[in-house]
This record gives C-alpha cells, sequence and structure tokens, in this order.
C-alpha cells in the first residue's frame, strides 16, 4: 500500500467524489456531487490545510482516502483542522488499513505543526479511541446524533 498527496493525481476526483457523496451525503443535505468534488478540488492548491491522500494498492488502484480539512461541519466553527473523509473500498475494509492510513494522516498534521486535531462520527468512536482520540462532545446534527473527537499530536519540530 502507498499513500500519495490528491494533487499527484488530480484526476481521480471523478472517481472518489461519488464514494464521500455516497458515504456521507446525508450529513450534508445541502452539498451535491458536485460540492463534495469542488471541496477535493480545493485540497490541489495548498501545502497546508486542506489536504487530500490517496490510499493506492499494489496495482496503483485507489482504495482508500483521507482529508485534513479546515472545517469540516457547519457547526464547530472554532474548532479546526479536522480529520476527514476517511474512506476504505468496502473490499478492503478488516484489513488494518483504517488504522494506518489513520496514523499516517496524523503524523502528515503533525508535519505540518498542527498540535489538535478534530473529527466527528457517528459511529467509529471505539476504533478512533484505539488510536488516542479523545470524546470532545456529542450532538445532534443533520438529523443524526454524532460525537465530535479531538486528539493531541507530538509535534515534530
Amino acid at each position: 500500500m502507498q499513500l500519495i498527496n490528491l494533487r499527484q493525481r488530480p484526476a481521480d476526483i471523478k472517481l472518489i467524489a461519488p464514494w464521500h457523496f455516497a458515504e456521507w451525503g446525508a450529513l450534508f443535505p445541502e452539498r451535491t456531487l458536485a460540492d463534495f468534488a469542488a471541496e477535493l478540488a480545493l485540497c490541489l492548491t495548498e501545502d497546508t490545510v486542506p489536504q487530500s491522500w490517496l490510499l493506492l494498492d499494489e496495482a496503483g488502484e485507489v482504495v482508500g482516502t483521507g482529508s485534513l480539512l479546515v472545517h469540516d461541519m457547519a457547526t464547530n466553527h472554532e474548532l479546526s483542522p479536522w480529520l476527514a473523509n476517511i474512506y476504505l473500498r468496502p473490499e478492503v475494509r478488516g484489513q488494518g488499513l483504517g488504522t494506518w492510513l489513520v496514523q499516517q494522516l496524523m503524523q502528515q498534521a503533525a508535519l505540518l505543526h498542527i498540535n489538535t486535531l478534530y473529527l466527528f462520527t457517528e459511529d467509529q468512536q471505539a476504533f478512533y479511541q484505539r488510536l488516542g482520540w479523545q470524546l470532545h462532545h456529542t450532538e445532534w446534527y443533520e438529523g443524526h446524533w454524532v460525537t465530535v473527537m479531538q486528539c493531541q499530536l507530538a509535534v515534530r519540530e
């Protein structure tokens, strides 16, 4: 497996935007598939945040994604930046790739001198807690209970 920045393969936005829209569109009912693609396109121009990465298998096929975003919710604008878009294609789930992917993005954030990172999840709290994330709060968001979590990163000088 290999992790590359989306800037290396921008054409893959057409592949991954529909994945993200199908997975999280219900949490962003005002946003269209084109909006999801546009958000990913913002990651092509920044050296800091936002950034997105692609997880490639041995054949170079995209099997997962992850992002660091300035904001990931319509609420909680005082919290930033966010770990987001952690996605694995169904056929590669359950192999430890999610753990590896999250850890890689946490390292990328630390390299960007990010001290605290946030995320929100509907149902993966235990997964993130195993990786050192802590509960920040829960809230009713777009018709769903979600958990907002935070992680203190070991920033490298």
